[in-house]
């Protein structure tokens, strides 16, 4: 008998994929160009560009954390486990986020990224509390304040997470801090300042990355939709990965960033936004017109 050659499996999950990878090689290949050339670069300059890089690697974790490019997972956590932005531990937030697609969006007590407080919390909360969430409905607040509070808020309930052991905590953290051991060595390696570095790729890139998710969800009643939709142009859907068009992120989460568009068209993802959560027609400078310090809803849930 004729012997048959085995099939080779597929690394990657289908052959769009390559796009990711491209990404992939660009974010990394960026953030240590920048990280080395840094003495070359006026300090603001560095600042701007660690912020951009070490915000699309927060938007590549997303990528990863639904399961591509790669087909095996180890390789998807492999990739997701290099911290650019130091903070955030791949496996932590991959959690976090598929539970947020498995959640009622919006709901306090159910969906982990939700900003509303449910009732008994709101309650309980004290007049400075009060203030701050009410605060952080405007975008100014979210941006300048809780990009700094959101990352100091997760590390510390990382830490005491493991401290507990809660299940798959430890092993997050360990592999986080070997990423941070390699990211450290790089710095060291380099002569970045250290509040340079936490300038632009943690507090900046953390800024970035509240743009994109500020306007995301919202509360509505009924049936109507509680995802929206900002039409950003190219530069921004880029470091964004197109999950701006929210609406057809959720409705097919396992779609790569690269057919997003095509799936917003197919659903009406404009139409279904526009009846629901917001539709912005003039991207990330109109959600920043309109909410900079106008709250985008009252952080009260309103089913609690």
């Amino acid at each position: 008998m004729t012997a048959v050659a085995a099939t080779p499996k597929r690394v990657l999950r289908n052959r769009g994929e390559w796009r990711t990878v491209v990404v992939i090689v660009a974010v990394y290949a960026g953030w240590l160009a920048v990280v080395l050339g840094h003495r070359f670069l006026p300090w603001w300059a560095t600042a701007a560009l660690l912020a951009w890089f070490g915000a699309w690697h927060l938007s590549l974790l997303h990528e990863l954390a639904h399961g591509r490019p790669f087909r095996q997972d180890r390789s998807n956590v492999l990739v997701g486990s290099l911290p650019v932005t130091l903070w955030i531990p791949f496996r932590s937030f991959r959690a976090v986020h598929l539970r947020h697609h498995d959640s009622a969006l919006t709901v306090p007590i159910d969906d982990p990224e939700s900003f509303y407080t449910a009732g008994p919390a709101w309650a309980a909360a004290g007049p400075v509390r009060r203030a701050v969430l009410r605060a952080n409905c405007t975008m100014a607040f979210r941006l300048l304040v809780w990009s700094a509070l959101s990352v100091l808020a997760f590390v510390r309930d990382e830490l005491r997470a493991a401290w507990r052991g809660a299940p798959g905590t430890r092993r997050a953290l360990g592999e986080h801090l070997a990423g941070v051991a390699v990211v450290v060595a790089v710095m060291t390696m380099s002569g970045i300042p250290w509040w340079l570095y936490l300038l632009g790729a943690v507090y900046g890139a953390r800024m970035l990355n509240l743009v994109r998710s500020f306007a995301e969800h919202r509360w509505v009643p009924g049936d109507a939709p509680r995802t929206a939709m900002v039409e950003a142009g190219p530069v921004m859907s880029l470091l964004m990965l197109n999950v701006n068009l929210h609406v057809a992120h959720h409705a097919e989460p396992w779609v790569p960033w690269f057919d997003i568009p095509a799936v917003a068209a197919r659903i009406d993802a404009a139409g279904q936004a526009a009846s629901g959560a917001g539709r912005y027609r003039g991207g990330y400078l109109e959600v920043l017109r309109r909410y900079a310090f106008r709250p985008l809803d009252d952080p009260r849930y309103p089913g609690s």
